[in-house]
């Protein structure tokens, strides 16, 4: 599905029509081809601004820009029969499991700043997530160290287990998982929205030494996330979850 929106509450923020695009389930390079193509496209002047919705077939982990690739170790995924690829944004690793993946690309305005753009998209989020009857959520307040977690804490590898400013959380915990990067005037933003449990399977392919350092990994996960299925206290479909969000895109 790809749809030109014109009169939407984003129009302003995009500079005109921007696409909405819902392609399903992909490979995990193509998901992360087909994000950075667009970002390219755009930047050139080329393709429309562009709201994304797709999933992931196989479960695949992603590595953000910068992380070390001996995090994860690579027979384990294998053996698990996930796919391994890496994101040209930053961030740290996510299982790409039972989740509705975003993207957005557009120009960044001269009257807003990167941070402003991850606030007022997650605000889009959130919206669709209450289409859901998901209550209780709210941001993040805090801008957290996350430079320094990454160099010091052994549960860094997971992009679910710290939230920056902005993030949407119900109770401190995280439901979302966005990471940007800035290509020149163009920024692309991306994350994952946890529609039910499986995330958490990242401290399985994660290279660790003892079942002791998995099994903690796992229970810090889980202890900063939550679900959509866990707030609405009802089982949150990928098909649901799209109407919802691609009924809060185009308003």
């Amino acid at each position: 599905m790809i749809k030109i929106i014109k009169d939407s509450g984003l129009n302003k923020l995009f500079g005109g029509e921007f696409e909405l695009i819902h392609n399903g389930f992909s490979a995990g390079q193509y998901n992360m081809d087909f994000d950075s193509e667009r970002t390219h496209a755009v930047a050139e002047g080329t393709a429309l601004p562009m709201f994304r919705f797709y999933g992931w077939k196989p479960w695949a982990v992603s590595l953000g820009y910068n992380q070390k690739e001996g995090q994860i170790d690579l027979n384990r995924c294998s053996e698990k029969g996930f796919d391994i690829v890496r994101r040209p944004t930053g961030g740290r690793a996510v299982l790409h499991a039972d989740e509705l993946t975003y993207s957005v690309v557009m120009n960044v305005p001269q009257n807003l700043s990167v941070q402003d753009i991850y606030r007022l998209i997650h605000i889009v989020l959130l919206q669709g997530m209450r289409k859901l009857g998901a209550e209780g959520l709210g941001f993040e307040k805090a801008q957290a160290d996350l430079r320094s977690f990454y160099q010091k804490s052994a549960m860094s590898v997971s992009c679910f287990a710290s939230s920056a400013r902005y993030e949407i959380e119900s109770d401190g915990r995280k439901i979302v998982g966005s990471a940007q990067r800035l290509f020149g005037k163009t920024l692309l933003q991306h994350g994952s929205i946890l529609l039910d449990a499986g995330h958490e399977q990242l401290s399985e392919v994660a290279t660790l030494k003892t079942d002791d350092e998995r099994k903690r990994l796992r229970d810090f996960m889980l202890s900063h996330s939550i679900s959509l299925s866990d707030v609405c206290n009802r089982k949150i479909g990928y098909d649901e979850t799209v109407g919802a969000m691609t009924e809060a895109v185009s308003q």
